[in-house]
């Protein structure tokens, strides 16, 4: 199996060369095997001995102790694996009632704003398997989702990886037994009032028993609908430079006239493509929501301004032939017009970023180490050098001598973007701006405001958790080295 499961990962390109990934471990059976299958395939001396891992769990908090000891569980197979891990609460049972959400929304909402607080537009892998595209299908096809639904999950989408997707079940339950993986039993797996289940345990099994090999055809139909759908999003592609006008981290311009002159088809899948940039990867667009929009694109040109309110903050807002989709959530609404916070950090020391959920830590490596790593960016022996200087999405090593401080002591100025910020990410020849960086990393809008943004006197060194400025980085000239870090305060 795992050879399969690479086989996957090489043929969709799933891992770079380099980097971390975040792993999303519940610590049943399918997120278990998920871990060990990468841990066998990444790190030093593997197939991908660049990638590092980085175990990620959210507590739901919807089965009181059990809950917290499925945290604890999957802690401490971090901890024995020697693999950085983050461990987050969240009262889901409290946002479903506030939002007027089922607890599978709610808890699907919550757990991938979380991975993405983690991942800081690093990418995340989550276990789905064969058995869960069946159900998703079937899932989709009950809600209505169209051709952009029935094509299932994907084994990448945008920052989500997927290097399960080509095993079944039992084969996972068969691995996690040959390699005595013990899960944690989840009784809410088996919960009937939640419709995933209901599909897995009655729905599925039902329809397998009136036509057999009904999970196979569902899968082989999506791969049909694949193609179809393919080719509309490359139609899609083609037309997006002459419908959409400007595209920023909150909101997106369109041309009416350009967008109308489109096929209806390639009109709506436009627009979940918009929306989606600007919630979290998933447009929240139903069927009644194109219906509305369609009403708003076919009224008289005139200079009023015409709002339609849409799920998730979105806003669409028509002013003449120009059409704008705006998240506007309520803490950007709260903060607007209030310029971000400057601190300042001394080396070493920690403080709290105004503004942001995170504490940001200064420190010199030790010289021991510090020589240790030297000798490693002599001989270009990166492997040792992470090594010796292991790094997760909230931890980077800059050479301390690349910073000006205008024989002033080190320290770092800290706050959160303002626009025309901009820095020239590592690998990069030219400056870059951040809120481009930003779109690129698909990272979700209500998060970008509370990104710290680390500064030396003359320009942008580190955007917390996701890009190291190039100027910064270590080489073989590099004689001072310096941690910098982020962590939940």
């Amino acid at each position: 199996m795992l050879e399969a499961i690479a086989a996957l990962i090489e043929r969709h390109s799933l891992l770079s060369t380099a980097g971390v990934v975040v792993v999303a471990v519940s610590g049943g059976a399918d997120s278990l095997c998920l871990l060990h299958v990468l841990y066998q395939l990444c790190g030093t001396g593997k197939r991908y001995p660049q990638i590092q891992l980085h175990v990620a769990h959210l507590n739901h908090q919807l089965r009181a102790a059990a809950s917290d000891q499925d945290a604890a569980a999957v802690a401490r197979i971090a901890q024995d694996w020697r693999l950085p891990y983050t461990i987050g609460s969240f009262d889901v049972q409290s946002m479903a009632t506030q939002q007027h959400l089922s607890l599978e929304e709610a808890a699907r909402i919550a757990r991938y704003r979380f991975l993405r607080e983690v991942a800081q537009g690093q990418p995340i892998a989550v276990a789905h398997h064969k058995d869960d595209q069946a159900e998703t299908l079937v899932l989709h096809w009950l809600r209505g989702g169209g051709i952009a639904s029935q094509i299932g999950l994907q084994p990448r989408h945008q920052d989500i990886i997927r290097p399960l997707l080509s095993v079944h079940r039992a084969d996972i339950l068969h691995y996690c037994t040959l390699h005595q993986l013990i899960p944690c039993e989840d009784a809410s797996n088996s919960d009937l009032r939640f419709l995933r289940n209901r599909i897995r345990h009655e729905l599925l099994p039902l329809l397998e028993s009136m036509k057999p090999g009904f999970r196979e055809t569902l899968l082989r139909n999506a791969e049909v609908m694949q193609v179809d759908f393919a080719w509309i999003q490359e139609q899609v592609l083609a037309c997006w430079p002459q419908v959409v006008l400007q595209e920023e981290i909150d909101s997106i311009k369109l041309a009416i006239p350009s967008l109308c002159s489109q096929a209806l088809s390639i009109q709506r899948h436009l627009l979940r493509q918009v929306t989606a940039r600007l919630c979290h990867g998933q447009s929240p667009l139903e069927l009644r929501h194109y219906q509305l929009l369609d009403q708003l694109l076919q009224r008289p040109t005139s200079t009023e301004i015409v709002t339609l309110h849409l799920p998730q903050h979105l806003h669409a807002l028509r002013e003449g032939d120009i059409l704008v989709f705006k998240y506007i959530s309520e803490q950007a609404s709260e903060n607007k017009g209030q310029p971000p916070v400057t601190s300042i950090l001394p080396l070493p020391g920690s403080i709290e970023v105004t503004g942001t959920p995170w504490t940001a830590t200064a420190e010199w490596v030790p010289e021991e180490v510090t020589q240790r790593v030297q000798n490693a960016l002599q001989q270009q022996d990166w492997a040792t050098v992470w090594r010796l200087l292991p790094t997760t999405p909230h931890a980077v090593y800059i050479d301390a001598e690349t910073l000006d401080s205008s024989n002033q002591p080190l320290a770092f100025h800290i706050r959160t973007r303002r626009d025309g910020d901009r820095m020239q990410p590592l690998g990069m020849e030219h400056e870059k701006k951040i809120k481009d960086i930003l779109i690129d990393k698909h990272i979700p809008y209500a998060q970008r405001s509370q990104i710290p943004l680390f500064f030396s006197n003359s320009h942008c060194i580190w955007l917390g958790g996701i890009h190291l400025d190039q100027r910064v980085r270590l080489t073989r000239q590099t004689h001072k080295i310096i941690r910098l870090s982020i962590v939940h305060h």
